[in-house]
């Protein structure tokens, strides 16, 4: 079994003991580690109109905390002050390929829990304030010194400073505090109040995992109702009782209404694995004009006769893919919609799936699956897979 991150637990061991329950800090998770991308690459990236960045200043003229939203200019960053703020850029594991391989450290967490790539500068003094997140997230040191100072329960009521474009804490009060060096990680669960402050120059990578909230789920169960005949089903009394007030809903009423929803989510499984499929697939607002650039649907050329050309497909990095076994069949989610395929493809689903490229040697296994051309073709039509000639 795989060790977790030099840590002498294995995998398993951290989610055991760890996972969504208590902080733990990694030293040297990552040795001897060296940035990929520099500070000054990074504000380039900040540059660009496609890609989602703040700027976090404390201490300004306008108040204790500003926050600006990108894009941003050589002149925002020049008149910056020498301390006591942060940039902050979104998704640069799907930005900056060389990134992808960080992201994948964490491959023993399913890939449709995983978000992003956060990666954060900061002068000396620079901060987000004191907060919580609703979701797990891994802080990867990756250049200078960072103080993390952090709470030790999780806390879901909180007070925050009001007037602000930030959830920060009114009140912050730290229970351990830890000076995190380049190759050094911290794990945080949800709702684990912490506040990191830049000692010096320092680049930090947050590694973020989705959570649905309970209101998306329903949301997507609800769409995914509808357009069922389960959906159309009405309520029904065939055990109702002289009313006592014409005009109460009754608590026998109530109690139909609750059971007829449990009856109608229990009803079956593909439901609701078809809502949570297209939900936890579908594609950020903010990366779907990226997304659409890797599109290569015009091609007249068969999907056989591109790979005995020497063609490949290589995953469009902006788009999220998932499977399920769902009744008789396999469910395949790209961003965001659903293709039903046979059972037969289990065997092959981590290929259309994966993060590896698809050569000659994959669609020849492909091909064994009744099918293969068409599923192939709809998944390269809805952007997940593009072509790249060799």
């Amino acid at each position: 079994m795989s060790e977790f991150f030099n840590t002498g637990l294995s995998q398993q061991a951290f989610l055991d003991q760890y996972w969504q329950k208590k902080p733990l800090l990694i030293r040297q998770a990552f040795p001897d580690f060296e940035s990929p991308i520099t500070p000054e690459e990074l504000a380039g990236f900040a540059c660009q109109d496609d890609i989602e960045s703040r700027l976090i200043e404390e201490h300004t003229n306008s108040g204790p905390w500003k926050c600006r939203h990108g894009p941003f200019s050589e002149d925002d960053f020049s008149e910056l002050p020498e301390s006591h703020w942060t940039l902050l850029v979104q998704d640069m594991d799907k930005h900056e390929p060389v990134l992808a391989h960080i992201t994948r450290q964490f491959s023993f967490i399913p890939e449709w829990r995983r978000d992003d790539l956060m990666i954060s500068y900061a002068p000396v003094g620079g901060s987000v304030g004191p907060h919580t997140d609703g979701y797990d997230v891994f802080l990867l040191q990756a250049k200078g010194t960072r103080r993390w100072q952090i709470g030790a329960e999780h806390i879901l009521d909180t007070d925050l400073i009001d007037g602000l474009d930030l959830k920060i804490l009114a009140e912050f009060n730290a229970d351990e505090s830890w000076d995190l060096e380049p190759g050094d990680m911290l794990y945080l669960p949800p709702h684990f109040a912490h506040h990191g402050v830049a000692m010096n120059d320092c680049m930090t990578f947050s590694i973020g995992f989705r959570a649905p909230t309970q209101t998306e789920v329903l949301d997507a169960y609800l769409q995914e109702l509808a357009e069922s005949v389960v959906g159309e089903r009405h309520y029904s009394d065939p055990d109702l009782r002289l009313n006592v007030s014409e005009t109460q809903i009754d608590g026998a009423a109530i109690a139909r209404f609750k059971q007829s929803l449990i009856h109608t989510i229990n009803h079956s499984d593909a439901l609701l694995q078809s809502a949570l499929g297209r939900l936890v697939t579908q594609t950020k607002p903010s990366l779907e004009w990226l997304a659409d650039e890797y599109h290569t649907d015009d091609n007249t050329l068969s999907i056989s006769a591109q790979f005995e050309a020497g063609a490949e497909l290589q995953r469009n990095p902006y788009i999220r893919l998932a499977w399920t076994v769902a009744e008789q069949n396999i469910f395949l989610f790209v961003a965001g919609e659903r293709l039903v395929v046979d059972p037969s493809y289990k065997a092959v689903v981590d290929i259309l799936t994966g993060s590896s490229a698809i050569k000659g040697e994959q669609w020849r296994l492909l091909q064994q699956h009744e099918g293969a051309e068409r599923v192939l073709s709809s998944l390269v039509e809805h952007g997940a897979w593009y072509w790249v000639s060799r």
